[in-house]
């Protein structure tokens, strides 16, 4: 990426997933992200895709007027920046505590996989609707650690 930041608007369509998850990765390894990092934001960032399509737009997936996502992916040098930005009812998933863990139902796991994953998670309500989370991946663990 090379200090480089790329804007992508997603319909809320899951059929749009893989072919942004291929460009964000293309992204990350040209930015010199191991394999393993790579892998930890691309799993993260599905999943607040996928919560996005299922619980901010109520799983309406197509329909224009449910809203977009907007995706801004910035390399910073020694990290990684996502921005997350949608239209649905403000959620802050830092509110979730912690699942019991081995969880006894199935689902559920998502934010906490979010916050194990990445190094900074940082959330933002937008009045009167929407939603910005910001995940952070450093290169080769530097950086402070912030859940």
């Amino acid at each position: 990426m090379s200090q480089a930041t790329h804007t992508f608007e997603l319909d809320i369509c899951s059929s749009n997933l893989p072919p942004f998850r291929q460009k964000l990765r293309s992204l990350l390894e040209a930015s010199g992200f191991d394999d393993k990092a790579v892998h930890d934001v691309i799993l993260s960032v599905d999943e607040v895709l996928a919560n996005v399509i299922r619980h901010a737009y109520g799983g309406k997936e197509g329909k224009v007027e449910s809203g977009k996502i907007r995706v801004t992916v910035s390399d910073r040098g020694e990290r990684a920046e996502i921005v997350i930005q949608d239209e649905g009812p403000c959620f802050d998933p830092r509110s979730i505590p912690a699942p019991e863990l081995p969880s006894r139902k199935p689902g559920g796991l998502g934010i906490y996989l979010v916050r194990s994953l990445m190094d900074e998670i940082d959330y933002e309500a937008l009045k009167p609707r929407g939603n910005r989370l910001r995940l952070i991946k450093y290169k080769k663990g530097k950086g402070e650690i912030k859940r």
